[in-house]
């Protein structure tokens, strides 16, 4: 198994503090480090005085998670093995081997962390069925099955993407998206201003590629901590939030010509009318 992290040129301590770590309790075949917002040489000197020699890095100036991930996924089938993506503010908890071990039989799985597990997991219960238990170490951990594409017609006016992976600490990938997928999805999200990309969850993106994989439901159980970094606000206009999500669908819908794409451009393109005078304040 390949472990990878990814995180902006501001973070890169994160490597030492938390991802070293995380390779000491998974013990991978290799691991890699994907670098964002990385454009001067002075800066990949730096990275290569900081980062052990024994962890690979890769370089970009991607400006954002989502471009980050699509440069991820293609590179994975260089790879030929599994590949485990760790966010890099968490650290894995010491039963995730083994909770690999039981749930690698999947395409995708992934993890939520104990904290949010403990704060409040009911948006990711809205749209999860337990479907089973874990005994590991002699604890038991449920185990959930993730919807990542909301049909439903309340989903067009209720808070939430139609797409979402589910909890995004960990991303465990046994199969990995066709190129063509990804060439696709790339070009829908390069049709939003990058400046507004970030407003787009990466949850989102991974949900939207795993449901075009053919898959409908994604596992998922609590094997993290999550050590949150601090460095940024969690809040975001939410007409801008709209803007981008919009943008992405029509994308998505030039690339496809799929009816759940055009589901996701009404839904956002209605959130901009209903949002559009958050942007004036008097």
């Amino acid at each position: 198994m390949y472990l990878v992290t990814y995180l902006p040129f501001y973070r890169v301590h994160e490597v030492l503090t938390h991802f070293m770590r995380n390779i000491e309790v998974l013990k991978p075949r290799s691991a890699i480090v994907y670098v964002d917002n990385v454009f001067h040489e002075k800066q990949r000197e730096i990275l290569l005085k900081i980062i052990p020699e024994s962890i690979e890095i890769k370089f970009g100036n991607w400006r954002n998670r989502n471009n980050t991930w699509i440069a991820m996924l293609r590179d994975f089938h260089t790879l030929g093995g599994e590949v485990m993506v760790v966010d890099s503010d968490n650290r894995v908890t010491e039963d995730l081997p083994r909770i690999h071990g039981e749930l690698r039989g999947h395409p995708i799985y992934t993890i939520l962390d104990e904290e949010g597990w403990r704060r409040n997991p009911q948006y990711l219960l809205i749209r999860s069925r337990k479907i089973g238990e874990l005994s590991i170490n002699g604890s038991t951990k449920p185990l959930y099955a993730y919807k990542v594409y909301n049909g439903s017609i309340s989903g067009l006016f209720r808070g939430g993407s139609l797409f979402y992976i589910g909890p995004k600490q960990v991303v465990a990938l046994m199969k990995l998206p066709e190129p063509e997928i990804l060439n696709k999805v790339e070009r829908a999200l390069d049709s939003v201003d990058v400046w507004l990309r970030d407003f787009i969850h990466d949850e989102v993106l991974l949900g939207v590629i795993a449901h075009l994989m053919g898959i409908r439901e994604v596992p998922w159980t609590i094997a993290s901590h999550h050590l949150h970094h601090g460095s940024a606000s969690e809040r975001a206009t939410k007409l801008l939030v709209a803007a981008a999500h919009y943008h992405f669908a029509k994308g998505l819908v030039r690339e496809f010509s799929r009816p759940e794409f055009r589901r996701y451009q009404l839904k956002y393109a209605l959130s901009m009318v209903r949002n559009v005078g958050s942007i004036v304040r008097f």
